[in-house]
């Protein structure tokens, strides 16, 4: 029995099939008028009209009912379904952090006040403002507070220290601002594919007995970025917990302590539990390998080029696209297998277990032609 993207088997509340239901109304009109109907007779025409308006009458019928179940649903019948779950709703976009710091032109004797949402732009349109109000003692040149990107989503994300430098509000005896950290936390609305995923996992959290499934639950609820968590228990009272980001990023400072806050609240965190918050190891790895084309083969050896390129691309992408997840050549051989090559010649990955606390990161990548080889 066929599944679906969501593991389950595809169920239809009606048929659909257009062959079908043509073949039965024309069956049951010879029948009634006693007559047969020929490929171009009239009614015959009306009959293939009649039986469009019923199959996209039908489809709709058949949408509206897989939105009942929570497999099939989509966007906002995901939203409603997900009554049923415990404390399941949708993550809406958030806005990237970083920390600012600010320099005074000179040490004033006095406290200097900068106000909550002074903002510093990187470019002009990407805008941070700060959370808080920030005073810097008399005596002091610069000091440190929280800020927040104005726009929510990935947008804000990945500006290295020192980029975020321009002021936009400025005030007396300004000398410089930077951001200390990399902007981070940013993220767009929750998919539906991780929506469904986590509202399965919410099961977790009936127990008050810190069940890890509950931890893996509540840190995958702290940022639509996170696509993989890992919790484990290494010794009596201890949670140690990894997170993954997106495309097999690993989480900065700022998302380390988004998910440090969501699982040491005191409706999550069992009284004698001590959790840890952090990225999983990274088990680096290189990809060089020498591929040879078919001569005479159906692809020029352009398109064998670049669908290995992709191959290589696809398989840096799923490697590093959940935890525990060993380095596998044997897989990236059957993608460039698939992409064309005749044959390949891997001399790096070979194959490494990777622990459920570690993901394998890419660092060099050298893919080299051979040429092309009879059969």
């Amino acid at each position: 029995m066929a599944t679906n993207a969501r593991g389950y088997p595809e169920i239809s509340f009606v048929d659909t099939d257009t062959e079908t239901l043509v073949n039965a109304l024309i069956q049951s009109y010879e029948m009634f008028t006693g007559r047969k109907l020929y490929p171009a007779d009239p009614a015959r025409l009306f009959i293939l009209w009649i039986a469009d308006i019923i199959i996209q009458e039908r489809v709709n019928i058949d949408f509206s009912a897989k939105q009942n179940l929570p497999r099939y649903a989509e966007g906002e019948y995901l939203d409603s379904v997900a009554e049923i779950f415990k404390d399941a709703y949708r993550l809406e976009p958030e806005k990237a952090q970083t920390t600012l710091r600010f320099t005074l032109s000179i040490a004033r004797e006095v406290p200097t006040a900068i106000p909550a949402g002074t903002r510093a732009t990187v470019d002009g349109d990407i805008i941070f403002a700060t959370l808080e109000k920030l005073t810097i003692p008399a005596g002091s040149m610069n000091g440190d507070v929280a800020a927040e990107c104005q726009t929510a989503g990935e947008i804000g994300n990945g500006f290295i220290p020192g980029q975020i430098n321009q002021l936009i509000d400025i005030f007396p005896y300004f000398g410089s601002v930077e951001n200390t950290t990399e902007s981070a936390g940013g993220a767009d609305e929750e998919s539906d594919t991780a929506f469904y995923e986590r509202m399965r996992e919410s099961v977790e959290t009936f127990s008050t007995a810190g069940p890890l499934g509950a931890y893996e639950y509540y840190a995958k609820s702290a940022s639509a970025l996170i696509v993989d968590v890992k919790a484990a228990s290494p010794s009596p009272g201890v949670v140690d917990v990894r997170v993954l980001l997106q495309n097999g990023e690993l989480p900065g400072e700022e998302i380390l302590n988004t998910v440090a806050d969501k699982l040491t609240a005191d409706t999550v965190r069992p009284l004698t539990d001590q959790v840890t918050v952090s990225a999983p190891e990274a088990i680096e790895y290189d990809i060089d390998f020498t591929y040879y084309t078919q001569e005479g083969g159906a692809l020029s050896a352009e398109a064998v080029a670049a669908n290995v390129q992709a191959a290589a691309e696809q398989f840096k992408k799923w490697q590093a696209s959940k935890m525990g997840r060993d380095i596998n050549p044997s897989y990236l051989i059957s993608l460039l297998m698939q992409a064309g090559a005749k044959r390949v010649d891997i001399r790096s990955p070979v194959y490494t277990p990777v622990a459920e606390n570690a993901v394998a990161q890419i660092v060099n990548t050298a893919i080299v032609p051979g040429g092309a080889e009879s059969e």
